[in-house]
């Protein structure tokens, strides 16, 4: 019996140790290859050596835009501060229309607020379901359990973000993909 492939890819990481940059990097690497990449990254910025917000790249598209900046003071809404700039052209990104003629859906980053419903969370339920394509969730790895867990439906696999050899695997699971739907060359 075929196994299926891989629908769900947990790009996992700790905090702060590069999964924005490995996810950047698959995404060349596989367009590279000649495979068109959508979605969205969420490159951290810093002033002076201090995080102070997140930027928004629509992966489809090249455009860049501001996500988030570090409010001066945390209260309630948590410490910072999304502008609706960047969560439209997030929302975009992730739109299922929007990334139709993609081989690969990266998203970046599905934490905290997605896993309380907030965040990216609608936009990844409904890639989910409505493509057939494999998503990348670039996922801290404290919270991969809790991400498998809820998705636990799809086929899933679980890479390094930072290992070498996981963008060579993401190669692989797509031209796995493209040959289970019989889209091989």
């Amino acid at each position: 019996m075929i196994s299926k492939p891989s629908k769900l890819i947990l790009f996992t990481g700790r905090k702060h140790s590069g999964k924005t940059t490995a996810a950047d990097r698959l995404a060349r690497q596989v367009r590279l290859k000649g495979f068109i990449v959508a979605g969205l990254l969420a490159p951290a910025v810093y002033k002076d050596s201090r995080l102070v917000g997140f930027g928004a790249v629509d992966l489809m598209r090249d455009k860049q835009i501001n996500l988030a900046n570090r409010r001066t003071a945390a209260g309630k809404r948590g410490r910072w501060a999304f502008t609706k700039a960047g969560l439209k052209l997030g929302k975009a990104a992730l739109n299922p229309s929007s990334a139709s003629s993609a081989d690969l859906i990266i998203v970046d980053e599905f934490g905290p607020l997605e896993l309380d419903g907030r965040g990216w969370r609608k936009e990844v339920d409904l890639l989910l379901a409505s493509t057939n394509v494999p998503v990348v969730l670039v996922v801290r790895q404290e919270l991969e359990e809790r991400v498998q867990k809820l998705y636990g439906n799809y086929p899933s696999t679980k890479l390094a973000a930072k290992k070498e050899d996981s963008v060579n695997q993401v190669i692989r699971i797509l031209k796995e993909h493209k040959i289970g739907n019989g889209l091989n060359d």
